[in-house]
């Protein structure tokens, strides 16, 4: 189903984050990020296909590659930080993924000799170079092979009055500018660098059929597993890689959030979606 779009309105084209933003987080990426819901794989796969080839771009710790080993001969999946690499090869093995190839590297210089059915990324397509993985991934693909960018929803887009605490709690420790939740997000200025939506960049590489497709799905959080899923996450990279800022930084906003709401139940909508191209096939035609 296509609805509003859920992603921000652009991004940079040419990212600017440091290569270290995940370091440490690997163990609680796998353990406290929600699963995207099966019906979302379900339609990607009804419509994009399966069989062949994967290729799972910013893997994280297997969160697209591990579930859907099984509708593919074969899964090349890579992230920059070795710690996700290692995590997610000791989950694949424990599940019998034994059909994945894990590799360490930057997803621009990844090289693939087969043409793959479907190349996937998940909430990390704003951080990569995205006109060259788009222009790469259409050379990957085969003909009418798809690429599908995964996402989710994050407190710093939610409006829950818990969300908008958070917000505030990691921007005052980690140094970095933040905003409530309910803010509206920033436009860029005519003189910034140029900015566009995923949509776009796709477009503009030549995919056809772009179409973003939500599936919001209702999640509860303890506050713990809250603290879990923030320390996951780059906006918390400087607190977490500083034990003493650590410390302060979860009894401050364990104490905040239960203060905010007692019961402890974080209750939030996560607006799961996808957004897919497909590489043009010369024997079909488009209007």
């Amino acid at each position: 189903m296509t609805n509003t779009p859920s992603t921000p309105p652009s991004w940079p084209m040419r990212p600017g984050y440091r290569d270290d933003l995940f370091r440490g987080a690997a163990e609680y990426y796998s353990r406290y990020r929600p699963a995207y819901p099966q019906a979302l794989f379900d339609d990607l796969l009804n419509q994009a296909g399966d069989g062949g080839v994967l290729v799972d771009l910013a893997c994280g710790t297997g969160e697209i590659a591990i579930p859907l080993h099984t509708r593919f001969a074969h899964v090349h999946a890579v992230d920059l930080e070795p710690d996700m690499i290692e995590v997610g090869r000791a989950k694949a093995e424990q599940s019998g993924a034994t059909n994945i190839s894990w590799s360490t590297g930057k997803a621009e210089d990844l090289a693939i000799d087969e043409p793959a059915q479907l190349v996937t990324i998940g909430n990390a397509f704003h951080r990569l170079d995205r006109p060259l993985i788009a222009e790469r991934t259409r050379q990957w693909l085969a003909q009418d092979g798809c690429l599908a960018i995964l996402g989710s929803s994050t407190p710093w887009s939610g409006t829950e009055p818990w969300q908008a605490v958070a917000v505030d709690v990691v921007a005052r420790l980690s140094g970095e500018p933040g905003r409530p939740a309910s803010a509206a997000p920033v436009i860029a200025a005519s003189n910034t660098p140029a900015r566009r939506t995923h949509e776009d960049v796709l477009r503009e590489a030549g995919f056809v059929d772009v179409a973003e497709y939500q599936f919001p799905t209702p999640h509860t959080w303890t506050v713990d597993e809250f603290l879990g899923f923030l320390w996951s996450t780059s906006y918390t990279a400087r607190i977490r890689q500083d034990p003493a800022l650590a410390e302060g930084f979860e009894t401050d906003l364990r104490a905040q959030l239960l203060a905010c709401e007692p019961s402890g139940q974080l209750r939030e909508s996560i607006a799961h979606y996808y957004i897919l191209g497909r590489n043009p096939d010369p024997a079909r035609s488009f209007s």
